[in-house]
């Protein structure tokens, strides 16, 4: 069990006095435990609607105040901008935690609810159309297009998932490898930390970024054409003021996964975030979208591999990543990246500019 994760137990019974905090009404009700890794979340039922109850890990930076009110203003400003989002509820006062009295865990543990939404994920081994890996292209930049000038000091943080921080994580994990991957996710994460250097990074656009946007995390009306109507945005706990242009690349990284060809699931997505943003984008962050998009899978199979040695006996831990090498060794190369920048220079209205092309 992770440190600090809320006892299930224990959260059931705080129901009752959760539902009432913001204003649910009472009676008879049903509640499930939906995937969570870190905190705890609920779909509860009543007669009146359905709910997502979501009990935060006081251990971590992801459940301080500061973090779940910084997630709160995300969701509000999303839905202002008209992208499908979850209401937040909020109690009579106006607030939108509720402090468990009971020790659920060590330290502050807060609950907030927000209301639940129907649709259907689509699945990674799902074949994905150009078609639809372009209207994800285009959802990243209606989501940048709805954040930019938005910000909050509750953005400015930083974790083990944050793609300014990826050699350093991953380089703590080499160990957990055999030689053989030990040895690509060593060069891999060499470029990146070239490509993306303190420097380069400072220079490029930023923004608050969803920064998740994955299969899990977004919602479809249905899964049974080439581009299903998007039907909910999930989970910001992942949110954080970083590069604008790592919004499309972890998207394109997600969706890479269990993919035939990851090449052109970037270069779709690619397209259709420029399609969609106003802004011109420099080679630069061609560049860093490239490798932005493979150091989340790099991410990805480097916490995978650590959790596969604290759980040998979990099989499901091993064999989830290996889609996540295919893709990875399907990017070992600077075709690849090449390709991308003719994407940015086909789409129209868009022009590279700023940076010589460096070819890596």
């Amino acid at each position: 069990m992770v440190e600090g994760r809320p006892c299930l137990e224990t959260l059931v019974s705080k129901l009752p006095d959760i539902l009432e905090h913001f204003q649910i009404a009472g009676g008879p009700f049903r509640w499930a435990e939906l995937d969570s890794f870190d905190d705890r979340n609920l779909r509860v039922t009543l007669e009146g609607g359905t709910y997502v109850v979501k009990a935060h890990n006081g251990l971590l930076p992801s459940g301080s105040l500061e973090r779940l009110q910084a997630q709160d203003q995300l969701i509000t400003r999303l839905r202002e901008q008209g992208l499908p989002v979850p209401d937040v509820l909020r109690s009579w006062e106006n607030c939108s935690t509720f402090q468990l009295e009971a020790p659920l865990s060590r330290g502050l543990c807060l609950v907030r609810v927000l209301s639940y939404l129907e649709g259907v994920t689509i699945k990674n081994d799902t074949p994905k159309s150009p078609q639809f890996l372009r209207a994800l292209g285009a959802l990243c930049g209606r989501t940048q297009l709805a954040l930019d000038g938005f910000d909050a000091e509750g953005f400015h943080w930083t974790w083990d998932w944050d793609m300014k921080c990826v050699p350093q994580v991953v380089r703590s994990k080499l160990h957990h490898l055999t030689s053989e991957r030990r040895n690509l996710a060593q060069r891999l994460c060499d470029g990146y930390a070239e490509a993306l250097s303190e420097e380069r990074v400072s220079k490029l656009p930023h923004s608050v970024l969803h920064a998740d946007l994955n299969d899990t995390n977004l919602l479809f009306e249905s899964d049974g054409s080439d581009a299903p109507a998007l039907a909910g945005i999930l989970d910001f706990g992942d949110s954080i003021y970083s590069c604008r242009i790592f919004e499309p690349a972890i998207a394109a990284g997600y969706f890479s996964l269990c993919q035939a060809d990851p090449v052109m699931v970037l270069q779709e997505v690619l397209r259709g975030y420029l399609e969609k943003v106003p802004w011109e984008i420099a080679e630069d962050e061609v560049l860093a979208y490239f490798h932005a998009a493979r150091g989340r899978i790099l991410l990805s199979v480097a916490f995978a591999a650590e959790n596969s040695q604290l759980e040998p006996d979990n099989e499901y831990l091993a064999h989830t990543s290996e889609p996540g090498w295919a893709v990875l060794m399907a990017l070992d190369n600077d075709l690849a990246i090449q390709g991308l920048h003719e994407v940015a220079r086909e789409v129209a209205g868009k022009k590279v500019i700023g940076c010589r092309w460096n070819g890596k």
